[in-house]
């Protein structure tokens, strides 16, 4: 089951990428970014007059994007560079 809340997403995004469950992914995301933080500021919210929220950082190897239309897309990183095509996992 695929959770609507944008840190699981995140986690499940990346263990999907890695080949491993959730809960096996080291470190866990909250070494790298406070997850209620990261899904305050990327809940949906019909009523807000807020603009567009986009977030970016590293987790594991990986560049984790963030947009609050509710898109998370993962791109791996190598060395410098990311690969071309990012994968994007939107909500259902």
């Amino acid at each position: 089951m695929v959770s609507h809340v944008t840190s699981h997403r995140v986690v499940e995004a990346v263990a999907w990428k890695e080949g491993v469950s959730p809960t096996e992914l080291s470190p866990p995301l909250f070494s790298v970014i406070d997850p209620e933080a990261l899904d305050t500021l990327v809940q949906e919210d019909a009523d807000s007059n807020t603009s567009q929220v986009e977030i970016e950082f590293t987790y594991l190897d990986y560049v984790v994007q963030i947009r609050n239309d509710p898109t998370v897309s993962i791109s791996v990183q190598d060395g410098d560079k990311s690969m071309e095509n990012p994968e994007s996992f939107s909500e259902q």
